[in-house]
């Protein structure tokens, strides 16, 4: 029997990985899908901000300058709690990574020194009232004076002015010794007469009382009307300045006061006590004649 013809030869197989070859798998290296966006070309997100850091400053520092203002100091007093708490907001979140770490700081700090300066605040609004009421006070006072003033004065005549300021008198302008006699203008005399030792009367006085000096004041009405007196007390220091404190004796006739009307040609005569620090050795007073009348001034050493 005649041979079989012989088989056509198989094609042969493809190579791997050749694009297009049947069978081939797909290059999963090859080119990015439509649309792939590739590693490292995303944008960067935005960094955290940390706005409470700022407003924990600016408030904080409105606070500390409302705090010390008479009658603002409440509301420096809520700023600066407001200026705490943001900035204790801002160090919370600057920890976590945001930015402004020391504004934050800083604004806890001035919100706790609002909060303090508030207090001050409150206690100068205090003194500032204070002070109002005592002016308000002395005027209503003043007002008072002045009519009792106008009550006590002689019918149909003034009252005598203030002295004009000279260029030089003594007992105005520069001291008297004690002793002499100070004239004013519309003929009113006044003397004091030379510091003495004085020992108070009674028990609990003298040891209360360890120095001090007795004074005695007379004013002579040399004018053509009555004088009126309503308190004639002189003011005494020693001799570092300190004001001395008037003694009260338990015998009622330390101090004795010269008040009510002089008439003219007369004199009125009225003893006063002085605590003194011991070893004093000299004073110095003023003392005025009357209401209107100038502080006639004194100095000398204690008799």
């Amino acid at each position: 029997a005649p041979p079989s013809p012989n088989p056509a030869p198989a094609p042969p197989a493809p190579g791997f990985g050749t694009p297009g070859a049947p069978g081939a798998p797909a290059n999963v290296w090859g080119a990015p899908a439509p649309g792939h966006v590739p590693y490292g070309a995303y944008p960067r997100a935005a960094e955290p901000g940390n706005g409470l850091a700022i407003a924990a400053l600016v408030v904080s520092g409105f606070g500390i300058l409302l705090a010390v203002i008479p009658f603002l100091f409440w509301a420096g007093t809520v700023l600066a709690a407001v200026g705490l708490g943001l900035g204790i907001g801002g160090t919370v979140r600057a920890n976590k990574g945001a930015p402004h770490k020391s504004m934050a700081v800083v604004g806890t700090v001035l919100g706790v020194a609002g909060m303090l300066a508030s207090v001050g605040g409150f206690f100068l609004t205090a003194l500032v009232v204070e002070k109002a009421g005592d002016r308000l006070d002395q005027q209503i006072e003043d007002e008072d004076w002045d009519r009792e003033l106008d009550g006590l004065a002689p019918s149909g005549e003034p009252w005598p002015s203030k002295s004009p300021s000279p260029s030089q008198v003594p007992g105005l302008t520069s001291a008297l010794p004690f002793g002499e006699t100070f004239t004013y203008p519309n003929g009113v005399k006044v003397s004091l007469s030379v510091p003495k030792a004085y020992e108070p009367k009674g028990i609990v006085a003298r040891e209360r009382i360890k120095n001090a000096i007795q004074i005695t004041v007379t004013i002579t009405n040399g004018s053509t009307t009555p004088h009126e007196v309503i308190y004639a007390m002189p003011n005494v220091r020693d001799d570092r300045g300190m004001t001395a404190d008037t003694v009260y004796d338990s015998t009622g006739n330390v101090p004795k006061l010269i008040r009510g009307s002089i008439l003219p040609g007369e004199s009125a005569s009225g003893v006063v006590a002085f605590e003194v620090p011991e070893g004093t050795k000299r004073i110095t007073a003023d003392v005025s004649a009357g209401t209107m009348l100038d502080d006639v001034k004194y100095a000398g050493p204690i008799g």
